[in-house]
């Protein structure tokens, strides 16, 4: 059982919340991570399954829906309760569910109507020994493609170790944020965040291996102007 005893009560009240938004919808065009081929397409080792979609509503709190012009939508990050809510679901728009559970699930009155969300599932436990690497690509990917239509929860059974890991990997891959500052934003909205020693190992390293891949794309297209100069330069 989970003690609350000595906890801050920020971190208390963020516990309590079933989501916290971490990006708002742009509409904006920023600088995308050069590692960073957005799709739809999910990782075929990944199960997917239907829930159903989101209506439009008009609590300020929450985001409005993907608009034409929007380049971007809202990310999410919450827990088990919030896919229990459907009418917060709807609330928020959500139209993506990433899903990071040791026995992934939803809840019968997400599988079926006449409105689906689709989901991405992810089956590990939170323990230090487990290896989230070979996760982070595609599901990164995913995310990514899924927030240029709509707005994406990520979740696991508390919104404390799990689901926070991926969207800081999402945050370090897509948008070129440090480990450092990727933690720290989502534990500026979502208190509570804090993924387990071996998660923290996984991104860290995941953090360097994009820095590399940045390192290297920017290089191959500096390298790129100057070969097509000397091939006008010598005909």
């Amino acid at each position: 059982m989970i003690s609350f005893a000595g906890l801050p009560p920020e971190v208390m009240q963020s516990m309590c919340t079933p989501m916290h938004q971490i990006l708002a919808p742009s509409s904006q065009s920023s600088t995308p991570n050069p590692s960073s081929s957005q799709s739809s397409t999910p990782n075929p080792s990944s199960s997917q399954s239907s829930i159903p979609n989101s209506p439009t509503s008009s609590r300020p709190t929450l985001s409005r829906a993907p608009t034409s012009q929007a380049t971007r939508g809202a990310l999410y990050l919450g827990s088990l309760t919030a896919v229990n809510d459907l009418d917060l679901l709807r609330t928020a728009h959500i139209t993506h569910v990433v899903q990071v559970l040791d026995v992934p699930w939803l809840p019968q009155n997400m599988t079926s109507g006449s409105n689906k969300f689709t989901c991405y599932r992810i089956d590990v436990m939170d323990h230090p020994g487990v290896d989230l690497t070979p996760h982070l690509e595609a599901v990164c990917e995913w995310i990514g493609g899924a927030l240029r239509g709509g707005n994406v929860l990520v979740h696991c059974q508390q919104g404390i170790s799990r689901s926070p890991a991926v969207v800081i990997a999402y945050l370090i891959r897509n948008l070129g944020m440090s480990f450092d500052a990727a933690l720290a934003k989502c534990k500026q909205t979502r208190a509570c965040v804090k993924p387990n020693s071996g998660f923290v190992k996984c991104l860290q390293e995941w953090e360097r291996v994009q820095v590399k891949i940045r390192q290297q794309q920017s290089q191959q297209s500096q390298q790129r102007p100057a070969a097509m100069s000397r091939r006008f330069t010598t005909q």
